[in-house]
């Protein structure tokens, strides 16, 4: 037990003496501040996970830890840079996808009658048909039991059913 204390306290003072020096590496490279606080934090978990490998020599520690940090630079510069691909790409496919604005009367009923469901319904009959997610994956994203989605979906379906019947006739 006296070995993991001695890690540990080895591992505090080595963070510790390059902390300050670590921060600045991080903001000196990355693209803000917030960015680089969330790298000093990911540099941080990947050292306690990997304090055994991190050299005794407090020099040797000190160029682990830097090596360390140029690998969760990368890492963050390719997160950012895949960010931004999808960014753009959504923002090009807005351009050159119709406006969802262009409606017929039947889109403009049936959203009105989801509107009128109870919020959690209308959410869970837009996950399941508008967002391609099943009555269990819908469950998981409302917090609900899946036999509790499966009965509320239902019961949606039948209420828009007779809703969009009644819209439908005439007299």
């Amino acid at each position: 037990m006296g070995s993991t204390t001695s890690q540990t306290s080895t591992f505090d003072e080595l963070i510790r003496r390059n902390e300050d020096d670590l921060s600045r590496y991080f903001q000196r490279r990355l693209l803000n501040a917030a960015d680089a606080a969330d790298a000093f934090g990911e540099l941080l978990l990947t050292a306690w996970k990997l304090r055994r490998r991190i050299p005794a020599d407090p020099v040797e520690g000190r160029m682990w830890l830097y090596a360390t940090a140029r690998n969760v630079t990368l890492n963050s510069r390719r997160s950012v840079a895949r960010r931004s691909a999808a960014v753009q790409r959504l923002a090009d496919e807005m351009h050159t996808s119709p406006p969802s604005s262009a409606m017929d009367d039947a889109s403009i009923e049936v959203r009105a009658a989801i509107a009128a469901l109870p919020t959690d319904d209308a959410e869970l009959v837009r996950l399941v048909y508008w967002d391609g997610l099943r009555s269990h994956e819908a469950a998981a994203v409302l917090g609900v039991n899946p036999s509790t989605a499966r009965s509320r979906l239902a019961k949606a379906k039948q209420q828009l059913r007779s809703v969009l019947e009644d819209a439908g006739d005439p007299g």
